[in-house]
């Protein structure tokens, strides 16, 4: 299932953001889409450049649209990289109100 322009720009503009610009040179949040599936990433820049310059990628959450209802859902990795889906009130029409749960991360799930 193809995800729409506007739901592409909107992951776009809040993985940007995200990161105020002064940080950027250390962090940086990413998304990859396939398939209907928008995985968003922290990428962060080595500790020890010196030992190699590749920045590191962690999942932090995925938003699957659910093509038999047109609906988006919410969910987390754990730390074996598999995906759980979070709370039932995570369907919803849009990407934004799930990007707005991943800022607010009440459980602490998605920042720590």
């Amino acid at each position: 299932m193809e995800v729409a322009d506007e739901h592409r720009a909107l992951v776009r503009q809040w993985c940007a953001r995200r990161v105020p610009e002064d940080q950027r040179e250390q962090m940086r949040i990413s998304y990859t889409e396939r398939a209907g599936r928008i995985t968003i990433s922290a990428r962060r820049a080595p500790v020890f450049p010196e030992l190699g310059t590749g920045w590191t990628t962690e999942p932090l959450a995925q938003l699957r649209l659910l093509p038999d209802e047109e609906r988006w859902i919410l969910l987390w990795p754990d730390s074996s990289g598999r995906w759980h889906r979070y709370p039932d009130e995570s369907k919803a029409s849009s990407p934004a109100p799930l990007l707005d749960i991943v800022d607010a991360d009440p459980t602490g799930i998605f920042w720590g």
